[in-house]
């Protein structure tokens, strides 16, 4: 008969020999441990939420380095993009921007919402030449320091002045 020692504070025999008792515990099942998540984990090669589209533009190269650039204090690049469209969209005149010459000008593809794909159309439609030029206005818009060229709000959100 084998001889079987018995360890303090732990709940497991060790084997002098015969081999049929474990050395060491059981290990614990890692499905049991995982917590239970109510979403479902995106996996490589899934789509993307569906809002978000590609959309390609064509724009000078240093309004590229400056989404690149914005895109580290935003998130991402389209993100920049977003914001700098919303705050563009809300100003009362336009941001004026210079026109790039042909030879520095590239095409990039950035996945954007359904809406700043609009406002970047209505902008190129009504403001600008180019969607190049709307996108230079915006990362424009992403350095203004003073929004105060904001579009006038309903009177009613405005503060009344006391008249004493």
């Amino acid at each position: 008969m084998p001889r079987v020692i018995l360890l303090k504070g732990m709940d497991f025999a060790r084997d002098t020999g015969s081999g049929k008792i474990p050395a060491m515990p059981p290990r614990k099942s890692r499905r049991a441990s995982e917590v239970v998540r109510p979403w479902k984990a995106r996996r490589r090669g899934e789509p993307d939420t569906p809002p978000t589209v590609a959309k390609s533009y064509t724009l000078p190269v240093s309004v590229f380095l400056a989404i690149r650039k914005a895109a580290g204090e935003y998130g991402s690049q389209g993100r920049a993009v977003q914001v700098g469209s919303e705050i563009l969209s809300r100003l009362e005149e336009a941001i004026p921007v210079k026109k790039a010459r042909p030879s520095s000008q590239i095409r990039m593809t950035y996945k954007l919402g359904p809406r700043t794909m609009k406002l970047i159309h209505h902008l190129t439609e009504t403001a600008y030449q180019t969607s190049g030029q709307a996108l230079a206005a915006c990362m424009e818009a992403l350095k203004l320091k003073d929004l105060s060229l904001r579009k006038k709000t309903s009177s009613s959100r405005e503060p009344k002045k006391n008249a004493g």
